[in-house]
Parts: structure tokens; C-alpha cells; sequence
């Protein structure tokens, strides 16, 4: 998803997927598909659920799955393991990380969220 510059946030390719129907779309069905195989959807460095908060963001660490199509339609065909469920703070706390921080520069995605994830839970007291 390089050729988009959907590996940034704040760019304009980037908002205007996050601002997709097909987005909106995919996000209820990641939540849905979630809760059918057994699981609360919580946030991965707090453990906030989707049931107490009522909404929770999701992280891409990866956007292999999202293409344009020529027609400049979005198709959403990230999957489930290339989104993390997280709440709103610690979402933003983790791009704050991953888009300022020099260190992170040229990793891959879904490396550098394991690593900024476990640093926000290392921060938060968390043992688990």
C-alpha cells in the first residue's frame, strides 16, 4: 500500500480511506466477526472492552489488504490480524509514537506497533 502513502497518518490518501464507505463497513464487520467467534473486542494495551466503552478505534498494522480500484473506489480487504483493536488514547499515543518518533522511520508497520504496544504496556503497569 506503499504507492497510497496509507503508511502515514495524516495524509490525504490515508484520511480519505479512513473516511470510506468501505471502511465503515469493514470496521463493523471486524467488531462482528470478533464477537461471534467468542471474543469482547478490547483495547490492547488497557484491556478497555467495546462493551464498556462503547466504541474503540482499529489499528491497521498493515494495509496489504487495501487497494484502489480504477474506478477510484475503495476495497477493504484487510485481515483480521491486520487490525488491533484499541481505544481512542492509546490509539493516538501509538501513532504519536510510530509517526514522531525518528526510531521508527522504514520499519515495518506491524513491527513497530508490537513494539510501541508493549512499551504503552510497560508504561501502563500491565503484566499480562
Amino acid at each position: 500500500m506503499a504507492r497510497f502513502g496509507l503508511n502515514r497518518t495524516g495524509n490525504a490518501a490515508y484520511r480519505e480511506y479512513l473516511r470510506s464507505q468501505q471502511w465503515g463497513f469493514r470496521r463493523v464487520r471486524w467488531f462482528r466477526d470478533c464477537r461471534a467467534r467468542g471474543f469482547e473486542p478490547a483495547c490492547q494495551v488497557c484491556g478497555l472492552t467495546l462493551a464498556e466503552a462503547g466504541s474503540l478505534d482499529l489499528h491497521h498494522t498493515s494495509y496489504a489488504g487495501v487497494h484502489r480500484e480504477q474506478d477510484s473506489t475503495w476495497r477493504a480487504r484487510e485481515e483480521d490480524t491486520d487490525l488491533m483493536p484499541m481505544c481512542r488514547e492509546h490509539h493516538r499515543q501509538l501513532h504519536r509514537m510510530m509517526d514522531g518518533q525518528k526510531e521508527f522511520y522504514g520499519w515495518d508497520r506491524r513491527r513497530a506497533t508490537v513494539v510501541i504496544v508493549a512499551r504503552l504496556r510497560q508504561r501502563q503497569g500491565c503484566t499480562r
